[in-house]
């Protein structure tokens, strides 16, 4: 008897899965996922050195603009401006924005929000990106 039930169970068990293809879902998620994290701008070896980052930077309606002064403003999603100044680390990779005291990575037509001013500079994500305005 369970020479005839074990092939059975198992006949049923690949038909249930007819159609479904959970492992190339997986796959597309991460191909997807690896293809985005591509398509963030890279951060040079010598931002300080090689990028202007005066002008206006967007995340979703929020805004920040640098200033040429080095003066800083931040407009929220709400509307509400926060100004103050911004100024290059001594890495000369990352700025800091005096009003709120907020570090950001500077990249070639973008800014990366660090959760602190000891977070890595690297595996940078795309909730993190500040895109620069044309």
């Amino acid at each position: 008897m369970r020479k005839v039930l074990l092939p059975l169970a198992a006949l049923a068990l690949v038909a249930g899965c007819k159609g479904k293809e959970p492992e190339a879902a997986v796959t597309d998620t991460a191909v997807a996922a690896s293809e985005a994290a591509a398509a963030l701008p890279a951060l040079p070896a010598d931002p300080k050195g090689t990028v202007k980052p005066e002008g206006s930077y967007t995340s979703g309606t929020a805004k920040l603009t640098l200033g040429a002064d080095m003066s800083a403003e931040m407009t929220d999603a709400a509307g509400a401006s926060t100004k103050g100044k911004w100024a290059w680390y001594s890495d000369g990779k990352r700025i800091l924005l005096t009003a709120d005291k907020s570090v950001w990575a500077v990249a070639d037509g973008a800014l990366y929000k660090m959760a602190s001013k000891d977070a890595a500079l690297t595996g940078m994500t795309a909730d993190q990106v500040w895109a620069k305005a044309p």
